[in-house]
């Protein structure tokens, strides 16, 4: 029986770079330098966990956080976490 859900990364360097830009505007609108340091301290996510983002899917419970300290949509939110991913299955 596949396995489902292996994410398989199509564009490492959009999505690197729409997770970035992403981290960017969240450090800029609290006034730090790093949005993954920002998002370890409002919320109860660790700066490991975040900089993984770079190179995987964001998981899909850290959306509303995502947006509501970034200020983007929901659905902006979706596409930066998944538009550059297929789930593969693996045999």
């Amino acid at each position: 029986m596949p396995k489902i859900g292996i994410a398989k990364c199509l564009n490492q360097d959009k999505h690197q770079e729409g997770v970035d830009d992403m981290l960017k505007v969240i450090a800029k609108k609290h006034g730090k330098r790093r949005g993954d340091v920002v998002i370890a301290y409002e919320e109860d996510i660790s700066v490991y966990a975040v900089r993984m983002w770079l190179t995987r899917p964001i998981p899909a419970k850290h959306w509303k956080t995502l947006a509501r300290l970034s200020g983007y949509s929901l659905t902006r939110i979706e596409s930066v976490a998944r538009e550059n991913f297929d789930m593969a299955a693996i045999a």
